[in-house]
């Protein structure tokens, strides 16, 4: 006689869950009260025998909802662990992530020494006035392709975390100094906003662009 893989590893899971009392859980499994009474008066080669036994009384039931559900979240978590890593790799400072993910800063350091990231101390250096002129230029440009307008674009919200990135990528500038800019120029806008007489958007000045501003100082 052959025994049942199956009828193996549950009689093996159930009689553990016996030992240690957690009578619950072994009639989630599916066996009835009086079942689970007469195995645990049973004797460790009674149990070898019923698993030897060719019947297989054990059947799989697969809930799809639940599987569904489940690899969905495990979809969902993995694409947010590599947005993660793509930030930090990019140069998101600690408030950056904390404000998109939530993670802290002791996590954020964990991940950083994983990836071999070390973070020089001061501050960034801050992009000249042609280059302040290119990204602003090119913000506007990729947020106007996912379907905002520059003028109302969320700089808090992944479609704009995700064009962050890419003019990270584009112009080789930590991700930090990137939100911070756009932040700068997103507070710009929303007082030029407020200024209109008639309330509609308008364009921001160059006069209120940190690159003009700098243009200006010089």
């Amino acid at each position: 006689m052959s025994d049942s893989p199956l009828n193996t590893a549950v009689l093996h899971q159930v009689m553990t869950h016996l030992r240690d009392g957690d009578f619950r859980r072994c009639l989630e499994f599916g066996f009835k009260e009086d079942e689970l009474v007469r195995l645990n008066q049973l004797s460790f080669s009674d149990i070898t025998e019923l698993t030897r036994m060719p019947v297989r009384f054990v059947k799989i039931s697969i809930n799809h909802d639940l599987l569904g559900k489940a690899l969905g979240r495990l979809q969902e978590e993995g694409a947010r662990a590599q947005l993660i890593q793509r930030a930090i790799q990019l140069g998101a400072s600690i408030e950056m992530l904390n404000r998109f993910f939530g993670i802290t800063s002791e996590e954020v350091s964990a991940r950083r020494r994983l990836l071999g990231i070390t973070i020089k101390t001061g501050r960034p250096k801050m992009p000249e006035v042609e280059e302040l002129h290119q990204i602003w230029t090119r913000w506007q440009s990729l947020i106007t392709k996912t379907g905002a307008k520059p003028e109302h674009a969320d700089a808090n919200s992944l479609d704009s975390l995700d064009v962050m990135m890419m003019l990270a990528e584009e112009t080789g500038k930590p991700l930090a100094v990137i939100w911070k800019l756009i932040h700068e120029w997103q507070a710009d806008v929303k007082q030029i906003l407020e200024r209109s007489s008639r309330g509609k958007p308008k364009s921001p000045r160059k006069s209120t662009s940190p690159a003009s501003r700098a243009e200006t100082a010089r």
